[in-house]
């Protein structure tokens, strides 16, 4: 394949096959998919159309996101805004049929007031804090704060939910997290039998079961990345994931340099013996994170090479001493499989000193996606939107 100067791959086939695992994971409960992000770098209105039909709703994080998606054609699927949305949005949610986070009783009211003069009813999810210190009603204060919000004319109570800040690494809190919110759903279900719970996130989901509830939230697991222990190798799960984007990127440039010579800003990296440098085009305004300065790797005709002296804002350089046959136009893999090799997301986040959240969520709109199905690209969205149609063949 050929997209100019870098490219994320995106694998609807992987898409579908992570989506059925957590499906059969959910074992007939509701599932939220987190698309929120551009749907972690992935293509928010892409991935949505490719999951409509395997999900119960979409979980986003603004109100722009949620519009976007209806005005992509998202129209039989709920769409819940999970974090609170500033007052004057209001209109829009209820415009557009958006299902809103409600933590305070003006914004509940608000909400009542724009219903009832349009003559609709808006659903509402109310965020319940346990423990995330973020946002959300306190769970001593959620019980009257329910009752308030369920009388407001036009608007009603579809379900109530929290967050968990460690499930990945502290089993025990978000055990107890989960203790005193479901004391809470069965206290609150007496009032409204048909209140839909939810807690579970990717990592609450594999680690704490009593958390999956009425409904799941996933969103790591369903672009094929596991939770940092897992891939560490702490635990073990049933999930066979595969990683939904790869980038690739290539070589523009290749340069002899001798032993001694800094390379790059800052000149923290100088040659310690004679060397063959490959410049490519990716860096940090690409969302090649800067922290992979002589930290990186890449995958270059099937051969782990390191990445040397600073990450710039478009280019990065690569040691390709030890590489036989480099030339100019080589295609280099910086996440993703190559040849037999994988670099993930975990890979890159423990190297970046970052989370893998964060690698994919940062990859710049500057980089085109490139849709593949069955090892055929289906699409191509670039800043241009302009060829998408392009290598249909490849």
């Amino acid at each position: 394949m050929d997209y100019g100067r870098i490219w994320a791959e995106i694998d609807l086939d992987a898409l579908d096959r992570n989506m059925a695992q957590v499906r059969r994971l959910a074992d007939g409960r509701r599932v939220m998919v987190a698309v929120k992000a551009d749907a972690y770098g992935h293509g928010l209105r892409e991935v949505a159309a490719e999951l409509e039909d395997k999900v119960d709703s979409f979980g986003v994080a603004s109100v722009e996101e949620g519009m976007s998606l209806r005005v992509a054609g998202i129209s039989k699927t709920d769409i819940i805004i999970l974090s609170p949305a500033p007052y004057p949005e209001v209109p829009d949610i209820i415009r557009h049929r958006l299902t809103p986070a409600v933590t305070e009783i003006d914004f509940a009211r608000r909400l009542s007031a724009e219903a009832s003069a349009r003559g609709v009813e808006v659903g509402v999810h109310v965020e319940v804090d346990t423990g995330m210190g973020r946002t959300g009603v306190t769970i001593e204060a959620a019980p009257a704060f329910l009752d308030a919000v369920r009388v407001l004319p036009g608007v009603r109570v579809d379900g109530v939910f929290t967050h968990f800040p460690s499930a990945d690494n502290d089993i025990e809190f978000t055990r107890g997290q989960v203790g005193r919110f479901a004391a809470l759903v069965d206290r609150v279900k007496r009032e409204s039998p048909g209140l839909l719970s939810h807690a579970a996130n990717s990592a609450g989901l594999l680690n704490v079961a009593e958390s999956r509830l009425d409904m799941i939230r996933p969103g790591l697991i369903v672009y094929g990345i596991l939770p940092e222990s897992y891939h560490s190798g702490h635990r073990r799960t049933a999930l066979d994931l595969a990683p939904v984007m790869s980038l690739r990127s290539r070589v523009v440039n290749l340069r002899d340099i001798p032993s001694g010579q800094s390379i790059s800003y800052d000149r923290n990296y100088f040659t310690a013996r004679d060397s063959r440098i490959a410049v490519i085009t990716a860096g940090y305004g690409d969302g090649y994170p800067y922290g992979l300065t002589n930290r990186g790797e890449a995958i270059v005709r099937g051969k782990r090479v390191p990445v040397v002296g600073n990450v710039c804002m478009d280019l990065t350089m690569l040691d390709v001493t030890d590489v036989p046959g480099v030339a100019i136009g080589d295609h280099v893999t910086l996440l993703g499989t190559s040849e037999g090799d994988t670099i993930t997301a975990n890979d890159i986040a423990r190297r970046a000193g970052t989370i893998p959240y964060e690698i994919i969520c940062r990859v710049s709109p500057r980089v085109p996606r490139v849709y593949l199905r069955g090892g055929r690209v289906t699409r191509v969205k670039s800043l241009l939107n302009h060829d998408e149609n392009r290598h249909q063949d490849a």
